[in-house]
C-alpha cells in the first residue's frame, strides 16, 4: 500500500511548475538547484547554466527576476565552521537563501532548547545576521 501526503505532494508539484516556467522563460539549462525560500517574502532560487555560465538567480513569488550572481562562491564548510565556533553546535541544514538583498548560506540548528538561523554571504562567507530562539 502506498501512502502519499497530499499537501506535500501538491506543494512539490507547484514548485516544479514554477521551476519549469522559470527555466523556459529564462533559457536555463543544467539546473543543479531549485527551491522556494521563505524569509520576510517568498523567493525562488535557482542554480543553473545560462549563456554558458553557472549562476545563482533569485525570483519573486510571481517568478519575476530579481537578481543573479555568477562569481565564485565560498565553500560552505567555512560557514559551517564559523557556525560551530559561534554556537557550539553543528547546523542541521544548510541551504541557499536570499537575505538583505544578497545570496546567502542559510544555516539552521534545531535543538531541544533552541532554534538558530544564521546567514553568511555566499561570496565571502562573511557573517550577515542570525536569529536565536531559546526555550525556557
Amino acid at each position: 500500500m502506498l501512502w502519499v501526503h497530499l499537501p506535500y505532494s501538491q506543494n512539490q508539484n507547484a514548485i516544479k511548475r514554477v521551476e519549469n516556467q522559470i527555466v523556459q522563460a529564462n533559457e536555463y539549462s543544467d539546473v543543479e538547484y531549485f527551491d522556494r525560500y521563505d524569509s520576510d517574502k517568498s523567493y525562488y532560487i535557482i542554480h543553473a547554466t545560462k549563456d554558458d555560465k553557472k549562476q545563482y538567480a533569485v525570483f519573486d513569488d510571481k517568478a519575476k527576476f530579481i537578481k543573479s550572481y555568477s562569481e565564485d562562491v565560498v565553500d560552505q564548510q567555512v560557514c559551517i565552521d564559523d557556525f560551530i565556533n559561534r554556537y557550539n553546535v553543528e547546523p542541521d541544514k544548510v541551504t541557499i537563501g536570499y537575505e538583505n538583498e544578497i545570496f546567502v548560506y542559510s544555516l539552521m540548528y534545531q535543538g531541544k532548547d533552541s532554534l538558530i538561523y544564521a546567514f553568511y554571504g555566499i561570496d565571502t562567507g562573511d557573517f550577515v545576521k542570525a536569529y536565536r530562539i531559546d526555550n525556557g
